[in-house]
């Protein structure tokens, strides 16, 4: 995980700001920013909305946080079909879990068929 320090430095160079440009931005020293950048410190926390909005990135992003995002599939299954149980499997060994399983009886002596929707959270930075 990224840390403070190293998306700051990144996101000061892609602007294009010199240390002392950042300074003036931010109302504070170029030490200030050289110690934000050397990790030796960090910014009053009452400056990261503002930094922030500066590099138009989220406080998050910027404290090197990461964004949780959940997905979701739905699949018809039959569980009288290998295929089914096997394209199921596949999807839990791909880290999805089961978040709801709705089945029903197609007639008496025929295996039962629905839907399971599946959830996947996933990280982004």
């Amino acid at each position: 995980m990224a840390t403070f320090s190293e998306i700051f430095k990144a996101l000061r160079k892609d602007k294009q700001l010199t240390q002392e440009q950042a300074a003036e931005i931010f109302g504070v020293s170029p030490q200030a920013i050289s110690r934000w950048e050397n990790a030796s410190s960090c910014p009053d926390i009452t400056l990261l909305p503002a930094i922030a909005s500066y590099f138009e990135t989220t406080v998050d992003e910027l404290l090197g946080l990461k964004k949780t995002v959940k997905k979701q599939k739905v699949l018809y299954f039959q569980f009288c079909y290998q295929e089914s149980a096997n394209k199921i499997n596949k999807y839990l060994e791909d880290g999805w879990t089961i978040k709801e399983m709705h089945t029903h009886e197609l007639g008496k002596g025929l295996h039962p068929e629905g839907v399971i929707i599946l959830e996947k959270t996933v990280f982004n930075i």
